[in-house]
Order: C-alpha cells, then sequence, then structure tokens
C-alpha cells in the first residue's frame, strides 16, 4: 500500500473530524491502524487524547478493600499421593523463662554471648531477649536455633 495524495487527503479530513486511527484505516481502506497512526505522525497531524486515559477524576471513588491476615492452610495430600497428608513440623513450646532485670537492658544482638532471640514486643516495658546461652556460631540459644533453621536433609550442615 502506498499513500497517495488522495489518501492523505482523505486521512487529514477524517483525522480533522475526530474519527479514531481503526475508522479512518476502514474507511480509507488496504491500511492498517497503525499505519494511519504512523502517517498522522509523519504528517505533524495534532495529536488527540487517549480514549483510555481519561485527565479527569473520577466521578466515583473506587472502595478500599481492607487487607486480611491469611489464615493458615489446612494440609494437603502430597501430588501424586493420595490419601497421604503431610504434616507441618511441629516446634516445642518454649519453656517459661525467668529473666533477671539486669539482663534486660543489656544482652541483644550483638552482645556476643547471650541469645538474640527478641522476646515481647519491642514498643512494651518487658521487651527483652532470651539470656540463654549462645550456641558457638550462632546468634541464637539451642532452644531459638530449632525454630530458626531448618535443614533441607540430614546431610545439611548445622
Amino acid at each position: 500500500m502506498t499513500w497517495t495524495d488522495e489518501r492523505v487527503m482523505r486521512l487529514r479530513e477524517l483525522w480533522a473530524q475526530g474519527l479514531s486511527a481503526s475508522q479512518i484505516a476502514a474507511q480509507i481502506g488496504g491500511i492498517s491502524r497503525n499505519a494511519v497512526i504512523g502517517k498522522a505522525h509523519r504528517l505533524g497531524l495534532e495529536g488527540r487524547p487517549s480514549p483510555i486515559r481519561s485527565g479527569g477524576p473520577r466521578t466515583k471513588p473506587r472502595p478500599r478493600i481492607k487487607p486480611t491476615m491469611p489464615q493458615p492452610a489446612a494440609p494437603r495430600p502430597a501430588p501424586g499421593l493420595s490419601g497421604v497428608t503431610v504434616k507441618r513440623r511441629e516446634i516445642p513450646p518454649e519453656p517459661a523463662l525467668q529473666i533477671p532485670t539486669a539482663t534486660k537492658a543489656t544482652n541483644g544482638p550483638g552482645s556476643g554471648h547471650d541469645c538474640a532471640w527478641p522476646i515481647g514486643n519491642p514498643g512494651e516495658t518487658d521487651f527483652h531477649f532470651c539470656d540463654r546461652p549462645a550456641v558457638e556460631g550462632r546468634p541464637y540459644c539451642a532452644h531459638h536455633c530449632a525454630m530458626a533453621y531448618i535443614r533441607k536433609d540430614k546431610t545439611a550442615a548445622a
């Protein structure tokens, strides 16, 4: 398809009337919508706002959806094993700790000798870190290491 003088004049007329590129392509015939857009651009015809992007504010604001906390999923059968369910790893409950008042303010991450597992909420007065001795090379005691680190298989390093 070539752009003859007649087709260019027809393009200019239809463009000025406000027809869409698809409508112009259909009326001229034998050209695509993209060909119309490209030729209009090369001719320097006045651009028009996109019908998709409206410049004005929305007439009605969308309602906000309040996020909810996801509920834990029930155990599902493993793929390919009908009737077999996969159980989640049970973490033993933490025994009650007797924490001296002095360790609440002095220990924590970076102290180098005590477990750095946080207990409580940071904004509250009873917030502290576990005061048990840390496992060599780890920031946590043995109990909290069992909760923080999960081995992929029996041959994985501790």
